[in-house]
């Protein structure tokens, strides 16, 4: 068997690896140049309009190309996100994010798409859908922030949204659609150009100034007033009495527009729909004419001295106001109140009897007066016996009082005696028996103080016995006393002093015989 030549096959295998290095080369070459020449990021407050490079050629009268053309695309790349697309077939271009700033509202007008009808446009129809694909005023509005927009696709207008305050309504009036028909009616039916029945209410509403336009109409209460002369006759409100004097009244209106029907009082008032000089209009077209036309059909129903005395002043007012309630009502005008604040009579007949009218009222005042003072003496005199009562009572309420104390401290002082009495009983008996035991008790002890005497008395008066008298007793006594303390007498013994002493020695020597015989006598 033939063997193979080894040449070709080693040709086969570097041609393998060749294309395998190349592979492995394109990979990451690829990759680099995907990420350097290929890799969009905007920047956050920008967005990029992509251009084609390759397709057909769009018509030259359309702006955007479609799909497969070249031209310029109508979607951009936002911020925040990563993109990549091959430099060879795409061209872009960063552009500012479009800003609405606050308190406005972004309007976008297309570029690009069919031209409008030309009988449409002229009927009023520029504002188109979002989603439409013709040119003109897009109807959807942009809120107030970045957007990121076409500018080769869409202009961007910017206007202040609308702000209903608190005591007014949003008159609503459409720039587009339908014409509005003859109906007879001032406002339009919904979907008609003209002044629409919904109005809105306070509030913050964003709309397109090219498809609507709110006018802000004043629904408080207002006033309006006819002043004094000095302020121009166009002010003043005269009329002739029954009896042909002229009478001025100065008077005050309150009134305001019905909410619900202030697009009729705008489309049928103002002029231009100006809503600024509505008030201005309603007064000069409505309540100035009606005012006085009424005024001077009831004012001359009176004559002038009613006026003077102010008996009319209320029946004209009352129908003044009822009167005026009526003509307004169909213009929406509400009435609320009229007030007859002066009416000036003429000076040649209100001065006398304007005097008469003072000197009847301060008739009345000194009547009152009168009155007044009775019904304080009344008042005084009621006063008076009231406290004379009140001061009768206190007294016999205090005597009450004192006489009931009186008797608890006589009851009180009663029982105290009763029972200082019984303790006195009882101190009594006690003082008795003690005192009989006293008694009892100093008889026993003189008894025995008595017997004590006796028993001492006795051996004395027997020692006085024995001797021959009582002087002869208290001599010897006296000797006995002093004997002891007498050691020698130097006297005569025959004498009278020496025979005492010698009389008292006897006698003590006796005395001490006798005592030693008694000893004696006793130890056998």
């Amino acid at each position: 068997m033939a063997e193979e030549d080894p040449r070709p096959r080693a040709q086969g295998l570097s041609l393998a690896t060749v294309g395998i290095l190349a592979a492995l080369l394109l990979v990451p070459a690829y990759g680099a140049f995907e990420w350097f020449f290929c890799r969009i990021e905007p920047d956050s407050d920008k967005v990029v309009v992509v251009i084609a490079k390759t397709g057909t050629n769009p018509p030259s009268d359309r702006v955007i190309a479609g799909e497969g053309e070249k031209g310029i695309r109508l979607e951009v790349l936002k911020p925040g996100a990563r993109y990549f697309l091959n430099p060879l077939f795409y061209d872009w271009e960063e552009v500012p994010l479009r800003d609405v700033p606050p308190g406005h509202v972004g309007v976008l007008v297309r570029k690009f798409g069919k031209t409008p009808d030309t009988h449409a446009f002229e009927q009023g129809n520029f504002v188109v859908a979002a989603g439409s694909e013709v040119k003109g005023i897009v109807s959807e509005v942009l809120q107030p922030g970045k957007h990121a927009i076409n500018p080769y696709a869409y202009d961007l207008e910017v206007a202040p949204f609308v702000e209903v305050p608190t005591g007014f309504v949003g008159v609503v009036t459409n720039l587009v659609g339908e014409p509005h028909k003859a109906n007879g009616e001032y406002t339009s039916a919904p979907g008609e150009r003209g002044v629409q029945k919904e109005t809105y209410g306070p509030g913050v509403y964003y709309l397109n100034p090219y498809e609507k336009r709110v006018d802000n109409v004043d629904v408080r209460t207002k006033r309006f007033e006819f002043a004094a002369a000095d302020k121009g006759d166009h002010e003043r409100l005269t009329f002739f009495s029954s009896d042909g004097f002229e009478i001025e009244v100065h008077l005050t209106t309150t009134w305001r527009i019905d909410p619900a029907r202030a697009p009729e009082v705008l489309a049928r008032l103002a002029t231009l729909a100006d809503a600024a000089k509505l008030e201005e209009e309603i007064i000069h077209k409505v309540l100035t004419p009606a005012i006085r036309g009424f005024a001077r059909i009831e004012g001359s129903k009176f004559p002038a001295i009613d006026y003077i005395g102010g008996t009319s002043r209320h029946i004209f007012q009352a129908a003044l106001l009822e009167k005026l309630k009526e003509a307004c009502s169909p213009f929406g005008i509400v009435i609320h109140e009229i007030l007859v604040n002066d009416i000036e009579p003429p000076q040649e007949i209100a001065t006398p009897i304007r005097e008469r009218e003072i000197a009847k009222e301060e008739l009345a005042r000194n009547k009152n007066q009168i009155q007044q003072a009775i019904a304080e003496q009344s008042l005084a005199r009621q006063t008076a016996m009231v406290t004379q009562e009140k001061a009768r009572v206190e007294a016999e309420t205090t005597r009450i009082q004192k006489t009931i104390v009186a008797k608890n401290l006589q009851e009180v002082a009663v029982i105290d005696q009763d029972r200082q009495l019984e303790v006195a009983k009882t101190d009594l008996v006690s003082a008795k028996a003690q005192a009989a035991a006293i008694v009892a008790r100093g008889e026993a002890d003189a008894d025995v103080i008595r017997a004590q005497n006796e028993a001492e008395a006795e051996p004395l008066r027997q020692s006085v016995a024995a001797f021959k008298s009582g002087a002869d007793f208290a001599a010897y006594t006296f000797s006995r006393k002093i004997a002891p303390a007498i050691s020698g007498v130097f006297a005569d013994p025959s004498g009278p002093f020496g025979q005492m002493f010698t009389d008292c020695l006897d006698a003590a020597s006796k005395e001490a015989a006798a005592k030693k015989a008694a000893e004696k006598a006793g130890e056998r």
